[in-house]
């Protein structure tokens, strides 16, 4: 997909594919349309890295975003009139949730933030968030829930 390295085969007896997602909403936009729609992909699974904004989340643990807020203009094709955070398909969060359980990972399941801005020029930009409960920042999940 768009010189974005892809690699198939099998686990399980299930055809599997890995790939990047590149960095940020437009790019993750761009790829989960084009897997869904010509390559007839089911289900994609994100994994990845994320700032934390509660105490309670620390390093190495593992945050299942549920939903996910943005800042991003990408979600105003949709015409949607007022502020949405699309959510994950909830057999996948449960799904995510036993196995990460099963190896004794520490996990936190609830809304983070898909961001435009890696380095944000307000202050206060991630007191604001963190007030609201979400979990972490990160830059790619709420492109791909939509």
């Amino acid at each position: 997909v768009r010189n974005m390295f892809g690699y198939t085969g099998t686990y399980n007896g299930k055809e599997v594919s890995v790939m990047g997602s590149g960095m940020g909403v437009p790019s993750i936009g761009i790829y989960s349309y084009e897997l869904y729609n010509f390559f007839d992909v089911d289900t994609i699974i994100r994994i990845g890295s994320c700032g934390a904004l509660q105490e309670n989340v620390n390093l190495y643990d593992v945050i299942i975003a549920q939903g996910a807020s943005t800042n991003s203009s990408y979600v105003e094709q949709y015409n949607i009139p007022g502020h949405f955070a699309p959510l994950a398909d909830f057999e996948l969060i449960l799904k995510a949730k036993q196995k990460a359980d099963d190896i004794g990972a520490t996990t936190h399941v609830g809304n983070i933030l898909s961001s435009d801005t890696f380095y944000n020029a307000d202050p206060t930009f991630n007191e604001q968030w963190q007030r609201m409960g979400v979990l972490g920042i990160e830059m790619e999940s709420a492109a791909l829930y939509l």
